[in-house]
């Protein structure tokens, strides 16, 4: 920029080592520019935070058109304003993802930048034009435009200075905030950092010493400050991209995201897993034939049309079309039967993690290995491959409703003794069931299909899914097996979502609609079934245990819908769908059923996003506080609650006081107990009965508590109990808040709440209470669901109690069987399951 004059004390070398210095930076950017673009698009993100970003694109487009002179200089710029244009598309693309706690920025992005750019090219051309105008820095020796003026190198330094103190603080702040090292990488900061040393600071000093007298702005203090403080906090940055890079989660979609931030229940960081915990093969069966909702009657035509369908599928494949049987612990009978398929149906979920859980060190809980861990079996409690592969028998035709009041029962749990609980084949049963709506945090296809007969029952599968991009590679993978049977739906993720944590079946049969509201995703392990070996025998027992709630309910006449659920359990329900987005026939199918049986119940929920007060249907805690006040389970006087969960996020007393309070029926803003900690017990597990379960600590890694946030001064230890299950060797992962005590009138009550939220803000969300004494904007990161089961009163008033006594745990019989130790040994200097360890 500019051409030099220079006397004759000034070296000869004082030109070509000055371009050589800005050639080397500029060749160094170029791979920079290029680098971040290429890594961006990897990790899904964008590379350059949005104010240097704008800032360059301007300074280049600026010194382009406007200043430069050279040839060289003007394709320097031009190459970088080309590099920048794929910057700006990951920002566009990618952006969203890093602004889902702004909305409005995330849906805005590609204006906000275009502002920023045209006011940054104002800005910089209005400097430019004063300094060109004015023969700002005249300098002997120094040229411009063919005659002795303006000295635009000392232009280009100062601008150029500022530009580089902005994208050095900048991208600081922005690794800072994100604590992973999405859009960035050791190279692009080595070439980046030495790119500016050589093209501004080397380049300079090497100026300012050929030719001090033309350079002396070199020497101002502010220069100098500046100079230093870019290097300073690219230093800085070093550090911690070391950090981020040691502790942060590489999700399935390729982002990346802070493995150690301060989040209370860091569904991201389980997803980083999820795929791990099934035991994927090479191949997966074919999705079920064909889709209908809930509001369509099944035809014979249609069946028969269907089945046609499927048959020449099937030999076109060269695959035998005879009869397909279901079994219950070998699914491989019926994927056999099924054409390969690729994709959501057919890809290896374990090759596609392997290499990234390695590299992150992660726990792979492998469910059941061909023989067992821990457990010799004796030769002659084999069973035989005739006695482990058992067919799915149908029940029969189910006459009426099986759970008319709802029930809880507990999974049940392979090589332990039977009690009152419940097989998925038993929640599935019966032949007539028309359709199945799934909803889960994870889904285990293949298995899906052991349990459902693809050629009988249509499927609407609810995933957790947070990007168009990852939905649309999902969409793509369904159409690629030719299947028509399965339909996906995606509930809303924008914002501040982060998890579809929710688990929730609507069971469409003849004459009843079942809906089930477990703790289980659906997969084997978690319905406590463990992997066969070549001979079909599954030798270890089962290493997870969860709960789940069932109620059928009957059809309304002609299975006409009524405008709304009569009660405020289908009321709710309702409500969560339509917050989904549910199809509208899956809600109109829902209410064509009768309701009126739910009065007892309560349908708990959490939808993700800030809530106001002014929602009439009231979410996360203040969902619970209403249900509680719904069935007068409030004026409470006593109270006491034990609560397992299988994630445990910053334990706070805050927060510990809004649920205590919220399960008393009261809003935040009233006053809990002086000892109300005391009333509290968290069933979480130790390390060491992680370690001496049945599968050991490679089982525990859905067990999730982060030890930066176990090691905080605000979480509270005292309340937490080692979580042992009362069947030896199998771990919980159960989310189940059981609540006992006394009204101020004196009389007695119970309830149980089963569903999928665990003990975190994340589930049941964060609010503050403002210094006026009212109550903040409530903050929910999660999908959940679940039940509050009062126990009967009748039950409740044939207890013997003393004057004050609370009822124990033994009031839950025939409720809810309580399935772990209470009321648990506290740590007593153990330490809890760390998730990382």
């Amino acid at each position: 920029m500019g051409l030099n004059e220079t006397p004759p004390h000034v070296p000869s070398t004082y030109t070509p080592i000055g371009i050589a210095l800005l050639g080397i930076g500029g060749i160094l950017y170029t791979i920079t520019y290029y680098l971040m673009t290429r890594q961006a698009q990897r990790d899904r993100t964008y590379a350059m935070p949005l104010l240097p970003l704008a800032f360059n694109f301007a300074w280049e487009a600026t010194f382009l058109f406007y200043v430069s002179e050279e040839v060289h200089e003007k394709v320097i710029f031009t190459l970088w304003i080309l590099i920048d244009i794929g910057l700006v598309h990951d920002v566009i693309r990618y952006g969203a993802n890093e602004w889902t706690h702004a909305p409005v920025i995330a849906k805005n992005l590609g204006k906000i930048l275009a502002v920023m750019v045209a006011w940054w090219g104002w800005a910089l051309f209005a400097v430019c034009r004063w300094w060109i105008t004015n023969d700002v820095g005249r300098k002997v020796g120094i040229v411009y435009q063919g005659v002795e003026g303006p000295d635009v190198v000392e232009l280009g330094f100062w601008t150029a200075l500022v530009a580089q103190v902005v994208l050095s603080f900048a991208s600081l702040a922005q690794i800072l905030v994100r604590r992973n090292t999405g859009g960035t990488s050791y190279t692009i900061w080595t070439c980046r950092v030495l790119g500016s040393l050589s093209g501004l600071n080397a380049n300079y000093l090497w100026l300012w010493w050929a030719w001090p007298e033309a350079h002396e702005y070199l020497k101002n203090p502010f220069a100098i400050c500046l100079l230093v403080s870019w290097v300073v906090a690219d230093m800085i940055y070093l550090f911690v991209l070391m950090d981020a890079k040691r502790t942060e989660v590489v999700l399935k979609d390729g982002r990346k995201v802070a493995g150690s931030q301060h989040s209370e229940d860091d569904e991201d960081l389980k997803r980083a897993i999820a795929l791990s915990l099934a035991d994927a093969g090479p191949a997966h069966p074919h999705s079920p034939a064909d889709v209908e909702d809930l509001t369509t009657k099944d035809k014979d035509g249609e069946d028969d049309e269907l089945q046609r369908a499927l048959a020449l599928s099937l030999q076109e494949s060269g695959q035998d079309t005879g009869p397909v049987t279901l079994p219950s612990s070998h699914p491989k009978a019926v994927i056999s039967s099924l054409p390969k398929a690729s994709g959501l149906a057919g890809m290896d979920r374990k090759a596609m993690e392997q290499e990234r859980l390695a590299r992150l060190g992660k726990r792979k809980r492998d469910a059941s290995p061909d023989l067992p861990l821990k457990i010799v079996a004796k030769e002659e409690s084999q069973p035989t491959p005739s006695q482990s592969v058992k067919k799915v028998v149908p029940s029969g035709p189910i006459s009426g409703c099986r759970y008319p009041r709802g029930v809880i029962k507990r999974t049940w749990a392979h090589k332990h003794p039977r009690t009152d609980d419940i097989k998925i084949e038993e929640v599935f049963e019966g032949p007539n069931m028309k359709i199945a709506v799934l909803g889960a945090f994870q889904a285990d296809d293949r298995w899906i299909f052991s349990k459902l007969n693809p050629f009988k029952t249509k499927q609407i599968w609810f995933m957790d899914a947070k990007g168009e991009d990852l939905r649309q590679k999902l969409l793509e993978e369904v159409s690629a097996t030719g299947n028509p049977g399965l339909r996906l739906h995606f509930p809303p993720m924008e914002g501040q979502a982060s998890s579809m944590h929710s688990k929730l079946m609507l069971l469409d049969y003849e004459d009843h609609l079942r809906i089930v509201v477990p703790t289980a995703n659906m997969t084997k392990t978690d319905w406590g079934e463990t992997n066969t070996d070549a001979k079909g025998i599954s030798w270890q027992p089962a290493v997870m245990e969860n709960s789940a709630f069932l109620i059928d309910l009957p059809c309304r006449p002609g299975r006409e819908p009524a405008d709304r659920a009569e009660t405020s359990f289908g009321k709710e329900l309702v409500h969560f769908l339509r917050a989904q987005e549910a199809p509208r026939n899956v809600i109109d199918g829902v209410l064509k059923f009768d309701f009126s049986a739910t009065e007892h119940l309560a349908f708990v929920h959490s939808i993700p996003g800030s809530h106001r007060d002014c929602d009439p249907h009231h979410t996360g805690l203040p969902g619970l506080e209403s249900a509680i006040r719904e069935l007068k389970l409030n004026n409470v006087d006593k109270l006491e609650l034990d609560y397992t969960t299988s994630s445990l996020g910053s334990l706070t007393q805050w927060f510990l006081q809004r649920v205590y309070l919220a399960a008393s029926g009261l809003r935040p803003s009233e006053k809990a107990p002086p000892n109300f900690l005391s009333h509290i017990r968290v069933y979480f597990p130790t390390a060491e009965t992680v370690r001496n379960s049945t599968g050991g600590a490679d089982c525990g890694g859905i067990i999730t508590l982060l030890r930066a946030l176990y090691n905080s001064s605000t979480f509270v230890k005292k309340c937490l109990r080692d979580c042992k299950s009362t069947r030896p060797g199998v771990l919980s992962h159960n989310k189940m808040l059981l609540a006992r005590g006394l009204r101020k009138d004196g009389s007695s009550f119970a309830w149980a709440y089963v569903g999928s939220a665990n003990l975190t803000e994340s589930a049941w969300g964060s609010q503050k209470l403002l210094k006026n004494g009212k109550e903040g904007v409530l903050s929910i990161k999660n999908w959940e669901c679940g039940v509050v089961v009062p126990v009967p009163e009748e039950k409740l008033k044939r207890l013997r109690l003393g004057e004050g006594e609370v009822p124990d745990m033994n009031v839950f019989e025939g409720t809810v069987e309580v399935p772990f130790e209470y009321p648990g040994e506290e740590y007593r200097g153990r330490e809890a399951w760390f998730y990382r360890d």
